[in-house]
């Protein structure tokens, strides 16, 4: 069933807003935190995410959690929030009809 005019606008926004998050922390990470593993990974997820694959979802919540625990355990408070907010963002209707959850068929099944 295609999607109407008024969803692909919202699944664009969306995506380009996770995008541009990531962009810009992998910035920050790379340049001002000199949080190198983490500045690399971010364009990754940022990419599985634009790109739509099946396993992004899970890909950005190991991303965000990861990053929300660093921080949180040495006191950076404002990635803490991004992170969590990423991930509260995630749970959205609107995120959820762009990356949908896997079953348990797909979860169990290879890549």
């Amino acid at each position: 069933m295609p999607e109407a005019p008024a969803g692909r606008g919202a699944n664009t926004l969306i995506i380009l807003t996770f995008v541009v998050a990531l962009v810009a922390y992998a910035a920050f990470a790379l340049l001002a935190a000199r949080w190198w593993i983490s500045g690399l990974a971010a364009p990754l997820v940022a990419l599985l995410l634009a790109t739509r694959q099946a396993r992004a979802r899970f890909s950005a919540y190991v991303f965000f959690s990861v990053v929300g625990v660093r921080t949180a355990i040495t006191g950076h408070w404002g990635s803490t929030l991004f992170a969590l907010g990423a991930i509260v963002l995630m749970e959205s209707p609107a995120a959820l009809r762009v990356w949908p959850r896997l079953g348990a068929p797909a979860r169990m099944a290879r890549p």
